[in-house]
Parts: structure tokens; C-alpha cells; sequence
């Protein structure tokens, strides 16, 4: 089965101290491991942010190494227009999320996926099936 991949997981191991909850899990399930536009974007976006330097050019090889090696899923019309109806859905619940994290939800169900993270909070209003890598 595989599972969509929050870029809170993702990046874990380049931190200074990561989890090895968190980094043992990412080696057990290596294969299975896909990820959204929105989340590739959004791991970019941080390297894109660090001051030039090692750590950032550390980080930089990690990216390009890792894209090679992941799934990154498509969007396409199903993705936008299932984004449509949990954005209805949570209007009508009065549950607000962040578009980043909508989208990203939004494709989580569109490929009846399981989102892996370190904050469930920002995807349980979506109704997404939640993996914690660090339980």
C-alpha cells in the first residue's frame, strides 16, 4: 500500500537530531512512500529560503538524490474536483484548513491514500486516514 508522505516526515532525517522513530520508519517503508506537487513544492520552497552555504548545498543534493527515488502523484481534474467537495464539506462543518494542507488532503483521497505526518491536526478535518510515524 502506499502512502502519501507530509513534507514534516519527509525532511525529518535532514534535521539536526531526528527521530529515529520517525527515520526507521521512513527505511521500512521506502518503497511505498509517494508524495503531492504540493509537498515537493513545499520542501523546495524551505531549501530555496537557507542562506548559500553547506548545510544548504547539504540539502540541496539530498533533494535532487531523493526526487529521483520518489513518486511524486499527478494532478489532474478528479484531484481539483475532490478538492472542491472537501472544501464545501468542511465550509459546512465550520472546519477551516489551509489550502496547502487541503490540497494536499484533497489528494490523499482522490487516491484513497493514507497521509503519513507529524501533525495530524492539520489533516483531521479533512477526514484523511492519518499514519504518525513517531507513535
Amino acid at each position: 500500500m502506499s502512502v502519501l508522505v507530509d513534507a514534516n516526515v519527509l525532511s525529518e532525517a535532514t534535521r539536526p537530531e531526528p527521530d529515529p522513530r520517525v527515520v526507521s520508519w521512513l527505511r521500512r517503508h521506502e518503497r511505498e512512500i509517494v508524495i503531492d506537487p504540493v509537498v515537493l513544492g513545499e520542501v523546495r520552497f524551505g531549501i530555496l529560503l537557507l542562506p548559500r552555504g553547506d548545510r544548504r548545498a547539504r540539502l540541496e543534493r539530498w533533494f535532487e538524490d531523493g526526487i529521483r527515488r520518489i513518486h511524486c502523484l499527478t494532478w489532474e481534474a478528479g484531484n481539483g474536483l475532490r478538492w472542491a467537495e472537501l472544501l464545501a464539506d468542511l465550509r459546512r462543518r465550520g472546519r477551516p484548513m489551509s489550502v496547502k494542507d487541503s490540497l494536499i488532503a484533497a489528494s490523499a483521497l482522490s487516491h484513497d491514500l493514507p497521509i503519513a505526518t507529524l501533525n495530524r491536526g492539520d489533516f483531521e478535518p479533512a477526514r484523511v486516514r492519518i499514519i504518525d510515524p513517531a507513535a
